[in-house]
């Protein structure tokens, strides 16, 4: 599979999906936490941060071009340079009298460029990793990315917050962004070194202007033939409905004032909740859920991972009613919530897995990625105006019901047998490798 001696995929996928994950979260978590300490209301909110997720809907229209030209292993050295340089730019303009266009400049440059190292990454972890492996390292894989979205919402908010106290919001931003920043130059530096060379990425050589056309239509043209494509598409677009509302106002609920029916935390304390209990919740529901499936496959705990994915919406219903202000009490509604998330999230991974396996999977499983990006973005642009004529307590009961869609189409998933059998336990040499930490979603 590879050039030389096979290096262990401990050395790079959990630092591949680190980074993978940090701009992610950046854009579409932190992004809300620091526009919402600059005073944007909650319907600009939504629209401002919801929109940036354009970059990962139209990605699969430049797909194409990742699995044309050089490789996949290029591209992600590429994609980790400009990330740092984005990094450095928000650290630049955050402190500018015009803070709000050339932040937003920054972000959708940061959004375009982590779109970019998601089909990259993707791609190469199904080229370096044989079908086993890919199961038994999407623990691996999923949590890291996780964890890193995590690290980017709880320890830098945190860190925007504790900057914020030696000089201003502005201020406390602009030297958090200087950490991604450097982080992203030795990421590159270290991914440069230490990735595989497998032989199946290649660059595709004396590519033409007209044979990458006709590669990039018959690309399109492929995935749109694929059986119970849509089928597929809906499950892609409504399986998160409930929860990328939820995700969409938990920063202006959390960070929200009494008065406005929010739960008064500051910047540190946001950041401390869901970088520490919020981390350790998702671990351990990646953990539990990586470990059943390697050991006793999917079709057992199918139904219950798509219950516990949804049941701990309840917990911000919880918290909307009492209007709880002890941090622990909020840090443990957090932690249940994001152990159900890291938990049920699983059959979202593994069905993108699925459905994009085989020929082009590359550009297929971005094309995926890319319908799974407007069901966040169209739901979460939405959503501050929702949470605005509803208030928290309602809308969080609104939630509720928008579980009945994801329902739906999980049952729907069920009825593919060859979904379930795909993944179910196979021999290599003995037992299948132990997913010890699990699947988290990304």
């Amino acid at each position: 599979m590879e050039n030389g001696r096979r290096l262990s995929p401990w050395i790079w996928v959990p630092t591949l999906y680190f980074a993978e994950g940090i701009p992610n979260s950046i854009v579409s978590d932190a992004s809300k936490v620091m526009y919402t300490d600059f005073g944007l209301t909650v319907e600009t909110l939504g629209v401002v941060t919801g929109s940036m997720y354009l970059a990962w809907v139209v990605k699969p229209l430049w797909s194409p071009l990742v699995d044309l030209v050089k490789s996949k292993r290029w591209w992600i050295v590429l994609t980790e340079i400009l990330l740092a340089g984005a990094f450095l730019g928000l650290a630049a303009t955050t402190k500018s009298p015009n803070w709000l266009l050339w932040t937003q400049v920054c972000f959708w440059i940061l959004a375009v460029t982590s779109a970019t190292q998601d089909i990259a990454a993707d791609g190469y972890y199904m080229l370096a990793l044989d079908e086993s492996d890919q199961a038994g390292y999407t623990g691996i894989r999923s949590t890291a990315y996780r964890l890193s979205m995590l690290f980017s919402k709880g320890v830098l908010v945190w860190l925007a917050g504790y900057f914020a106290a030696s000089s201003d919001k502005f201020g406390g931003w602009s030297t958090m962004f200087m950490v991604p920043g450097v982080f992203y130059l030795v990421a590159a530096a270290y991914h440069f070194a230490v990735l595989p060379r497998p032989q199946t990425d290649q660059p595709r050589p004396n590519v033409g202007v007209g044979e990458f056309f006709e590669g990039y239509l018959h690309t399109f043209a492929r995935f749109f033939a694929r059986p119970g494509v849509l089928n597929a598409i809906a499950f892609i677009l409504l399986f998160r409905v409930a929860e990328v509302q939820v995700l969409g106002q938990v920063a202006p609920f959390l960070k929200g004032t009494l008065e406005s029916g929010g739960l008064g935390l500051t910047t540190k304390q946001f950041g401390l909740a869901y970088g520490t209990f919020g981390v350790i919740g998702i671990i351990c529901g990646g953990i539990l859920a990586g470990k059943l499936v390697a050991k006793q496959g999917l079709r057992k705990w199918y139904w219950l991972m798509i219950f516990i994915m949804h049941v701990p919406n309840l917990a911000f219903l919880y918290l909307a009613f009492s209007q709880n202000t002890n941090v622990n009490v909020i840090s443990t509604c957090l932690f249940i919530e994001q152990f159900g998330y890291g938990f049920g999230f699983t059959v979202f991974m593994l069905y993108l897995m699925y459905f994009t396996r085989g020929e082009m999977q590359t550009s297929h499983y971005a094309i995926a990625t890319g319908f799974m990006a407007m069901g966040v973005m169209l739901p979460q642009m939405g959503a501050g105006y929702v949470a605005k004529a509803l208030g928290f307590q309602q809308y969080f009961g609104y939630i509720a019901v928008c579980t009945l869609p994801s329902f739906g189409v999980a049952y729907m998933a069920w009825k593919d047998q060859g979904f379930l059998n795909y993944f179910e336990p196979k021999k290599k040499s003995g037992d299948l490798p132990d997913a010890d930490v699990g699947i988290s979603p990304e």
